[in-house]
């Protein structure tokens, strides 16, 4: 079975603490490109291990995309930043 895509991941992430609605996000594209997100992200056909992360803010949140696919939410204020 193939993996979901990054971006369904992350859309599955906010939807788990807003609700299944997430009408009111704009659209991904507008925050980061979400095709090279998801090419990024890949899975890897062969036994190497991807290093690094991505972080961008989207719809409220500081999102941050590890080496291994999992997906981190960090809310952020009015202003764009990072509740502590």
């Amino acid at each position: 079975m193939a993996e979901p895509s990054i971006t369904v991941l992350i859309h599955t992430e906010i939807a788990a603490r807003d609700g299944p609605d997430t009408s009111e996000c704009p659209p991904l594209y507008e925050a980061i490109d979400p095709d090279a997100l998801d090419t990024l992200f890949a899975p890897l056909h062969r036994e190497t291990e991807r290093n690094g992360k991505v972080i961008f803010d989207y719809c409220g949140y500081q999102i941050t995309v590890n080496a291994d696919r999992t997906i981190e939410l960090e809310p952020l204020d009015a202003e764009g930043n990072e509740i502590l």
